[in-house]
């Protein structure tokens, strides 16, 4: 084959794009040991918090896979699977360059395991499936800032979300999200339960779960919630609110009545940066970071603007004073 001249070739290199360098990621690791630790169980009056960041650099996460009954709406007590006893789980909060230190101990009947969107790990290692009686351990280091998920990655995927396997990761920027702001972390999921027998309990029902036609739809893992304990801001001062979107099947379409949000990062990446958005499209499996002020008084219900889920559960009210 005839050879192509070297001032061609030379051209050729010239205005082909170089390769990015790799980033250079620390390898992640994992060790399954037998028995459990103790965790101590999540309060579900802190799920709309962000919690300080640690001192350091390390974030030390401790979740323990718990089968535990909650309350999803209004009568409908659920045997839910939970990270720490609550649905959703704890929210996690690092920044980027933290090392995410992670010890995952299994009390539940079944095998579980964790997927973190925020991690950049070999999903055989860092996300295998433990056992009952069994502890996963592995550390990560945070890449990219954002608003996040994790889950239980355990097939079938579609029933250990549905059954409430699932939490926030918010990961801020080296340097921090800019102007100080009230803070408040939303995840929007589904249920799809069905009565247990002789029972005044319920459980999830997979066909519910394949057509996608929940019954249940929720901030925070119970409907109407913020309805009946509207949260607390201030006229004049900015609101920061983490929306993250666990599905498994339903998008958000995240919407405050009455104001519009100022800046909008998509996945929580200040790459990604909208302004003067009205309503957020935030996909499962997906998040965003939102800012918005209220000029005055009253109350402001927010809402998916899917209104067949707002109507399902998906529905509070900021009450602005």
């Amino acid at each position: 084959m005839r050879q192509l001249p070297i001032l061609a070739a030379l051209a050729i290199a010239l205005i082909s794009p170089a390769a990015a360098p790799a980033a250079t990621v620390p390898p992640v690791t994992a060790q399954v040991t037998d028995g459990t630790v103790p965790v101590a169980p999540t309060d579900p009056a802190t799920l709309d918090r962000l919690p300080p960041l640690p001192r350091g650099h390390t974030v030390y996460v401790r979740l323990a896979l718990i089968d535990k009954v909650v309350e999803v709406a209004p009568g409908i007590k659920y045997r839910a699977w939970t990270f720490n006893g609550a649905v959703p789980g704890p929210v996690i909060h690092a920044r980027v360059g933290d090392t995410v230190d992670v010890t995952l101990t299994n009390t539940a009947s079944m095998g579980h395991s964790i997927d973190f969107h925020a991690a950049l790990a070999p999903p055989n290692i860092a996300y295998q499936t433990i056992e009952p009686g069994k502890t996963l351990h592995f550390a990560w280091v945070a890449t990219s800032p954002g608003a996040f998920l994790y889950h239980c990655g355990t097939p079938p995927v579609l029933a250990h979300i549905s059954n409430g396997m699932y939490g926030a990761i918010i990961i801020d920027p080296a340097a921090g999200w800019g102007r100080a702001a009230q803070s408040f972390v939303f995840v929007q999921s589904e249920f799809y339960p069905k009565r247990v027998a002789d029972s005044d309990e319920y459980e999830g029902d997979l066909e519910k779960m394949l057509s996608g036609v929940a019954q249940v739809v929720d901030f925070n893992g119970d409907a109407f919630r913020y309805m009946m304990k509207p949260l607390h801001i201030a006229v004049g001062t900015p609101v920061r609110v983490f929306v993250i979107d666990a599905g498994p099947s339903h998008f958000s379409a995240f919407h405050i009545v009455g104001t519009l949000f100022e800046r909008a990062y998509v996945d929580g990446n200040p790459a990604n940066l909208l302004r003067g958005m009205q309503t957020l499209a935030i996909p499962p499996g997906g998040g965003t970071v939102a800012e918005f002020t209220v000029h005055q008084a009253g109350k402001y219900p927010f809402v998916t603007h899917a209104f067949g889920d707002a109507d399902a559960g998906a529905l509070g009210i900021f009450d602005a004073h």
